[in-house]
C-alpha cells in the first residue's frame, strides 16, 4: 500500500530473457521524510472490528489500571505523549487525547494498532490478552469524549 506522504524513486532494471535484454521500468517508494510522520492506518478490514467490551465503569477501570502498568510511562496520565519515558525516545509517543487524530478511529483500529505496535511502541499481542487489550481502549477512550465516533467502519 502506498501512502500519500510518500514518494517515488524511478528504478530500470534490465533482464536477460532468452537471450534479450529486455529493460523495466519500476518504481520504489521510500519515505518522503526520516522522521517517519506518515499515517499510521489500520487495515480496513481490523478497523471494522467490533469491541465486543462494553465500556462501562468496571472495564474503563479495568483498562486504566492496565494502562498504568502498560502504557502511562510514554503516554502520560492523560495519553498526550508526556510521560516519563517519552524524552527518551526517538520519536513522541502518539497523543491519545487528540480527539482528531485518536477519536474518530474505530475500537478496531485502535484495537489493530494496541495489538502490531509500531516502533518505538511494542507490540502487546502476546503482552495482552485481547480482553485487555479492548478494556485499554475503553479507557483510552475517555481521554477523548469517551466514545467511538460512528465512522462507517464502526456503523452495525
Amino acid at each position: 500500500r502506498i501512502v500519500k506522504t510518500q514518494l517515488p524513486c524511478q528504478v530500470l532494471l534490465t533482464l536477460l530473457i532468452n537471450g534479450s535484454a529486455v529493460v523495466f521500468e519500476a518504481y520504489l517508494y521510500r519515505p518522503a521524510s526520516a522522521g517517519g510522520d506518515e499515517e499510521w492506518v489500520a487495515p480496513a478490514r481490523a478497523a471494522k472490528k467490533k469491541n465486543p467490551i462494553a465500556a462501562d465503569a468496571q472495564s474503563i477501570a479495568l483498562g486504566k489500571k492496565i494502562y498504568a502498568k502498560e502504557c502511562l510511562s510514554c503516554h502520560g496520565p492523560t495519553g498526550k505523549g508526556d510521560g516519563s519515558a517519552a524524552k527518551d525516545l526517538e520519536k513522541k509517543p502518539g497523543n491519545l487525547a487528540d480527539a482528531k487524530k485518536v477519536g474518530e478511529q474505530s475500537d478496531g483500529a485502535l484495537f489493530w494498532k494496541l495489538t502490531e505496535g509500531k516502533k518505538p511502541m511494542p507490540t502487546y499481542e502476546k503482552l495482552l490478552t485481547e480482553e485487555e487489550r479492548w478494556h485499554v481502549i475503553n479507557y483510552v477512550r475517555t481521554f477523548c469524549g469517551g466514545v467511538e465516533k460512528k465512522t462507517e467502519a464502526s456503523k452495525p
